[in-house]
């Protein structure tokens, strides 16, 4: 006998077919030796063909007989032949607007991990399938010849569809969940230089009734390159920061917008852009329309989440921007959780005129909110060189093939991320305001500046600059308001607080509407405080007002449909009084 290995049964009968051959055999032989495993020679004539046999096993303990002992004893439900039951499904905490007024599940306000548990959770077979095929009918672009997969606003306009829910599916989801984004397009106003402003009603939410507004604003590039839009959307409805230069700061807060009706924006937004015929890309996003977007962190960063992943909306974070008035905390916050680009909305360079026209800084001043900045956005280079006090701005004068201008030699690069080239400015008599709707200001010399260049490269920020070698970079948003902060010396004082930050700064110039006190800065004064930063070695650009003619611009989104809980208006320090509209003064 040759233990270990033994005959197969049935080798004796002519035919026999063996189960190893005699070659693997022999191999198995010697890893059983070296195991120290003994080998038995089965008895009686025999083909020199075996198999090894099954190791000894101890005799398994018997099972429990008593009640204490079955208690004791662990319930395995597949060794019972029971169905094993699924977790239960544990909401996202701290998520607004996870059900609707219903009680369904929003699915818009899941990401696809929370999405694919709760598919688990009901049971689904196959829950990672069954999550992306919800996925992909909530925010796939559908194919142009045959559309299938994508924008899907219920369960039912799946059926009958290619890859489309049975009816069996839909008959047992739609009681549970839905995947509607508690909004509808109510109206689209379009502007003279081709922004469209897109009206929504609120279906569901705090809000529930009101309206919010969105903006797609066109990118056109240089030749060879394909143009683009960029669309600003709304975190809240109102606001209640009350910034004293913006229309929808004056309304108050009325209420929030949860993640699902964000991302419903760019969904709407897509729809629209697809009936419409209007292939241009949606590359863009900035958190710039109505509401502050970090006083509702939680549902922007998860719809920035959303809206980022590679299977359903694509866009990339470098391309996703949120502006904050300076919640010091939130940024702090944003910064650890995300990897979308920030801006600041700055818009003074002392305490004294952003308390007035930025309330929250009597929270957040300057000094804290600087060292917020040096922190998180950290200049690796060193501080930049202070500018010269200067009064005769070197980029103003229009340039010749000879002379470059001032700010095309002094600017730094600022190619996007991807690598569009720059182009010029364009002329800045469209930056002024209209003679119907601006007060009165001092002459401008427009023409003369109209060929100053700019690095910009679209219709203010669009995401997707290069952050600094050192980490992260940060977009400074100001305002540039008559006689109250576009003095070179705001220029200089501005140069010197980001002098250890690693940014770029868009001047915007106002956007007058109804019951403003404020005017547009002059041409003049743009360009003089353009130069000062340009000198001081930031990168600095000017944003081309769009749809001003529309109530679409910066600043003048408002549209809520719900009554008003206005702000107060704020006292001004008495020597901003002879610059603000006769009629605001006191």
């Amino acid at each position: 006998m040759l233990g270990g290995l033994t005959r197969c049964p049935g080798a004796e009968a002519p035919g026999a077919q063996y189960s190893v051959a005699t070659t693997a055999v022999r191999r198995a032989s010697a890893r059983a030796l070296a195991r120290g495993s003994a080998l038995r020679q089965p008895q009686g004539p025999a083909p020199r063909t075996w198999v090894l046999a099954a190791p000894a096993v101890a005799p398994a303990a018997p099972l429990p007989s008593t009640a204490a002992d079955s208690a004791a004893a662990p319930h395995l439900p597949w060794a019972s032949g029971e169905e094993q039951q699924p977790e239960a499904w544990v909401p996202p905490r701290n998520r607004p607007g996870l059900y609707d007024s219903a009680g369904r599940l929003v699915l818009k306000s899941l990401t696809l991990p929370e999405l694919e548990a709760w598919c688990a959770a009901e049971g689904e077979p196959a829950p990672a399938n069954r999550a992306l095929q919800l996925w992909r009918w909530m925010y796939a672009d559908p194919p142009v010849a045959t559309p299938t997969e994508g924008w899907a606003a219920s369960l039912q306009e799946t059926a009958g569809r290619q890859n489309g829910f049975s009816a069996k599916f839909i008959e047992k989801a739609s009681p549970r969940m839905t995947l509607a984004g508690g909004l509808e397009l109510k109206q689209v106003v379009s502007a003279a230089d081709g922004t469209r402003k897109l009206v929504f009603t609120l279906t569901e939410g705090e809000a529930k009734g009101g309206s919010v507004e969105t903006v797609l604003i066109p990118v056109v590039r240089q030749a060879g390159l394909r143009d683009r839009l960029t669309i600003c959307v709304s975190s809240q409805v109102g606001c209640a920061m009350n910034c004293q230069f913006c229309f929808t700061g004056r309304m108050g807060l009325l209420g929030s917008l949860s993640a699902a009706q964000i991302v419903e924006q760019v969904v709407a937004a897509r729809r629209f852009l697809a009936a419409e015929g209007d292939r241009t890309p949606l590359t863009n996003l900035v958190f710039m329309g109505m509401g502050e977007p970090l006083h509702n962190t939680e549902a922007v960063l998860t719809a920035a989440e959303i809206m980022n992943h590679h299977l359903g909306l694509h866009l990339s974070y470098n391309k996703i921007t949120i502006s904050t008035v300076g919640l010091v905390p939130e940024m702090r916050q944003v910064a650890a959780r995300s990897r979308v680009q920030m801006a600041l909305s700055l818009h003074a360079t002392t305490d004294e005129v952003r308390d007035w026209i930025v309330p929250v800084n009597r929270r957040y001043d300057l000094a804290t909110l600087t060292a917020a900045l040096e922190e998180i956005f950290p200049r690796k280079e060193g501080p930049r060189t202070p500018p010269a006090p200067t009064h005769a701005p070197a980029d103003c004068a229009e340039p010749s093939a000879s002379s470059p201008s001032a700010s095309s030699t002094s600017a730094p690069s600022t190619s996007s991320a991807a690598g569009e080239p720059q182009r010029w400015l364009p002329p800045l008599e469209r930056l002024a305001p209209a003679p119907s709707t601006s007060p009165s200001s001092p002459p401008s010399t427009s023409a003369a500046a109209s060929s100053t260049p700019s690095t910009a490269a679209g219709p203010g920020p669009v995401g997707g600059w290069e952050p600094g070698s050192g980490g992260r970079s940060l977009l400074v948003e100001y305002t540039m308001l008559y006689g109250v902060n576009d003095t070179q010396e705001d220029a200089r004082r501005l140069a010197s607080m980001l002098s250890r930050v690693n940014c770029k700064v868009n001047l915007i110039c106002f956007n007058p509407h109804a019951g403003t006190r404020f005017r547009p800065s002059t041409d003049e004064a743009i360009c003089a405080f353009r130069s000062v930063l340009i000198q001081s070695g930031l990168v600095c650009t000017i944003r081309d007002s769009r749809g001003d003619d529309e109530m679409a611009a910066c600043g003048q989104l408002g549209a809520v449909g719900l009554p008003f809980r206005p702000s107060p208006i704020l006292e001004p320090p008495e020597r901003f009084r002879p610059f603000l509209l006769p009629e605001a003064k006191a």
